[in-house]
């Protein structure tokens, strides 16, 4: 009987780590406010078992999709002049513009990848 037990504990254990690890992208949308009332929406694909990031500017129409970092519920991307840092939990964004020294902060909602902007 113990060996059975241990033997579906470990079964178990190598399922949940597969899904865990083949879990489908999240798709979020992250408005940030604007200073002259207007916002700005960045879409994002986070696929952490492809370990990529995706933006995604509606208003513009410009994607992209680079390898990102993903730890503790979070996922990141440095592009040099602007870095990411979202909470995926917490639907939270920083956006870190290097190039000018500033950081600002967004929140953010699950959409669905139809939503997202983002072509399969």
């Amino acid at each position: 009987m113990k060996v059975i037990t241990e033997s579906g504990f470990a079964a178990a254990a190598i399922l949940f780590s597969s899904s865990v690890a083949f879990a489908a992208p999240t798709y979020l949308s992250c408005e940030f406010a604007g200073s002259k009332g207007a916002s700005q929406v960045f879409n994002f694909a986070l696929d952490q078992a492809a370990g990529t990031f995706g933006v995604y500017v509606p208003a513009s129409g410009s994607q992209r999709m680079e390898k990102g970092t993903f730890s503790g519920g979070k996922a990141s991307l440095n592009e040099g002049s602007v870095a990411w840092e979202i909470d995926i939990a917490k639907g939270s964004v920083i956006r870190d513009k290097r190039m000018i020294g500033e950081k600002d902060g967004g929140t953010c909602k699950t959409i669905s990848q139809a939503q997202s902007g983002f072509e399969e």
